[in-house]
């Protein structure tokens, strides 16, 4: 009975878990290149349960061997959050400092679909990786990202400032290349150009707040140009990859699962109660 409990018990954490990270992804269903997260539910190991038989010693028998009695399943857990980097939606803005990555185009790997990252530094100089295109321009010129992070450009460094990045008389090329005053050939500048990274198995990124990604180990290099079949769209971000109704969905079948466990778990609870009620008798 206290297995059982136990079981009950496990299925009800794994579920609070699940049901955390589909509300987040809820709360994100807005929020430019927000991946998705995918919680992946496995079982603890099962036993083989057997029934020794008894030895007689006072006949000097030996024992008859082992009685299979069956399996015991001992509950479930949320053993990790997994991101999902299936490329979400591309939805036009017209905001002159917004982009987006588009690489559909890219090959499937051994490992898996590679996926490209803007590359950006947080406050404490680390580099870090995002899909939000959605970038501002501080006071002082510098482009950053929608938490205050530096965008990279595709020499590592910090994106060049510029006063005429926030008078938005700007181009964004499909090579990454920010261009002053497009339209005027006299004054027309490459700035500089947007700093990417191609990470072979996105799986790998451990995920922080505010859409941002790291990477343990060997910092991958940025690319110096976009790899082939990746292009950028200015005026354009890509919407998160959550899908509002099939989350929403999620959480009501989540809740429906708790509430059996829960009810399991009471059922234990009322014929334990019992016992100890005959117990006193």
């Amino acid at each position: 009975m206290l297995r059982g409990i136990d079981s009950a018990a496990s299925g009800m954490l794994a579920l609070q878990r699940r049901q955390e990270a589909l509300s987040n992804n809820l709360a994100n269903v807005e929020t430019p290149g927000y991946k998705k997260v995918d919680t992946t539910m496995r079982a603890f190991p099962e036993f083989l349960l057997q029934r020794v038989n008894d030895l007689n010693e006072s006949a000097n028998t030996v024992p008859k061997g082992y009685s299979w009695i069956g399996s015991m399943q001992q509950g479930v857990y949320a053993q990790e959050n997994i991101s999902s980097f299936i490329q979400g939606d591309l939805v036009t803005t017209n905001n002159p400092l917004d982009v987006a990555i588009d690489d559909r185009n890219i090959p499937m790997q051994a490992e898996g679909k590679p996926s490209v990252f803007f590359a950006v530094a947080n406050q404490n100089g680390e580099i870090r990786y995002t899909r939000n295109g959605r970038f501002t321009v501080d006071d002082a010129g510098q482009l950053r990202t929608m938490d205050g992070s530096f965008v990279l450009n595709n020499l590592g460094q910090p994106f060049k400032a510029h006063s005429e990045l926030a008078s938005g008389n700007i181009a964004i090329t499909a090579s990454g290349e920010i261009v002053l005053s497009p339209d005027d050939p006299a004054k027309r500048e490459v700035l500089d150009t947007i700093g990417t990274v191609l990470i072979d198995n996105p799986n790998n990124l451990i995920k922080e707040g505010n859409g941002l990604f790291k990477l343990d180990g060997q910092t991958p290099p940025i690319e110096n140009q976009l790899p082939a079949g990746v292009q950028l769209h200015h005026k354009m971000i890509e919407k998160s990859n959550v899908d509002g109704a099939m989350t929403m969905t999620n959480m009501m079948e989540n809740v429906r699962l708790y509430e059996a466990n829960q009810k399991v778990l009471q059922a234990y609870d009322r014929s334990l109660e019992l016992l100890n009620s005959i117990g006193r008798l």
